[in-house]
């Protein structure tokens, strides 16, 4: 009896395997389904721990609740999930688990686990870890794997498939509000050689590693997630010195990089225009001239460095057209997915070019195991 239902068990696990198995065919989807691939949207784990976190949001938290975020996988299709916030980690974990049930398409789960105020203000045994600063100071790319490799089996426990780090930012702005100790150095070397162990760490043990924030936050005395910095520097100063280290990272095979929130002139001579939604600096740059394949994810799209500007799913459809695969904390899923929709008729963007997103986000899926 145990055998015939180890058996039945076994057949179950076959056709479940097998119909996830059909569902990344991209040729199977909807284009519902497609488009809501490209948004992973914000939540917490708890709404009670979490309060700090809706507060910080402008009373916005409805966005952030359990039930809208499933009333988002089933209605419109969203492709996954990022958890903002002080965290608990049993209740995550059952949090993932009910929304990965409600969805036909296996969500990605994203976090910032990045070492240091970061993540210690997540999950409080993140303290146990260095900080980007100090692994920058010791200068041990050994330790930096290791310290990687462990928050990578953090993120594994937790179901966590893709970490928004490591930061890519070179520390060369003493009133920067937002990178300094975040950062692993004010030397662009130091810098890219602790990114890409850190990336390798968090491979190894299974995760996709992104790194941030391209073009460069590092020098800003500005926090993007309360207005939009602005970069002045020519285009040789930012070649050698903030891109040098997603150069590096991008020839060591980086998987995903996360645009920042940037006016940077050299590159966007349009006014306010964010480095998240320019063509020119995610495209022409990033894609294009730096040969980069991978994912390419916007920091959070309800940051004030872009809702200042921007409203009413526009900065999600901008973001798109600019050439970005996964649309990061999107405000208004409806109003983008609506926006996007009409671009579609308007000949704005073909369905064909939102496959090519679509197709990059299931690899990503598949390397992180959700198949």
């Amino acid at each position: 009896m145990k055998r015939n239902r180890y058996a039945l068990l076994m057949v179950c696990i076959c056709l479940m395997t097998t119909m996830q198995s059909m569902s990344i065919d991209i040729s199977h989807l909807t284009l519902d389904q497609k488009i809501g691939q490209l948004f992973m949207v914000a939540a917490v784990a708890d709404e009670y721990i979490a309060f700090w976190t809706l507060l910080k949001k402008r009373l916005k938290g409805c966005r952030l609740h359990k039930k809208y975020i499933a009333h988002l996988i089933r209605d419109f299709n969203i492709g996954g999930v990022i958890y903002l916030g002080k965290s608990d980690p049993i209740k995550q974990k059952e949090r993932t688990a009910y929304f990965q049930s409600l969805s036909d398409i296996p969500l990605f789960i994203g976090q910032d686990l990045e070492p240091g105020r970061v993540g210690s203000s997540i999950f409080p045994l993140m303290r146990d870890f260095p900080n980007n600063e100090t692994l920058g100071t010791i200068n041990s790319e050994k330790l930096t794997y290791k310290t990687a490799f462990s928050i990578g089996q953090v993120c594994k426990t937790l179901g966590v498939h893709i970490n928004c780090a490591p930061v890519a930012d070179v520390n060369n702005n003493p009133n920067n509000p937002v990178i300094n100790d975040r950062s692993f150095s004010g030397d662009p070397e130091i810098v890219a050689k602790h990114a890409i162990a850190f990336a390798h760490g968090l491979s190894d043990a299974g995760i996709i590693a992104c790194a941030k924030h391209f073009p460069g936050h590092g020098d800003t005395d500005v926090d993007s997630h309360y207005d939009l910095p602005k970069i002045a520097h020519d285009t040789e100063r930012l070649h050698t010195i903030e891109l040098y280290p997603f150069k590096q990272l991008i020839a060591n095979n980086i998987p995903a990089i996360m645009i920042g929130h940037l006016a940077v002139s050299a590159f966007e001579p349009q006014h306010n225009v964010p480095s998240s939604l320019s063509k020119n600096i995610v495209t022409k740059l990033l894609r294009e001239e730096l040969g980069f394949n991978g994912l390419i994810i916007t920091d959070a799209l309800d940051m004030l460095g872009v809702t200042r500007y921007y409203s009413g799913g526009q900065a999600e459809l901008q973001a798109l057209l600019a050439g970005n695969d996964v649309l990061l904390c999107p405000v208004d899923v409806p109003a983008a997915v609506a926006a996007i929709k009409q671009a579609i008729k308007d000949g704005l963007i073909s369905e064909q070019e939102i496959d090519v997103h679509v197709e990059r986000i299931l690899q990503c899926k598949k390397l992180a195991g959700l198949y």
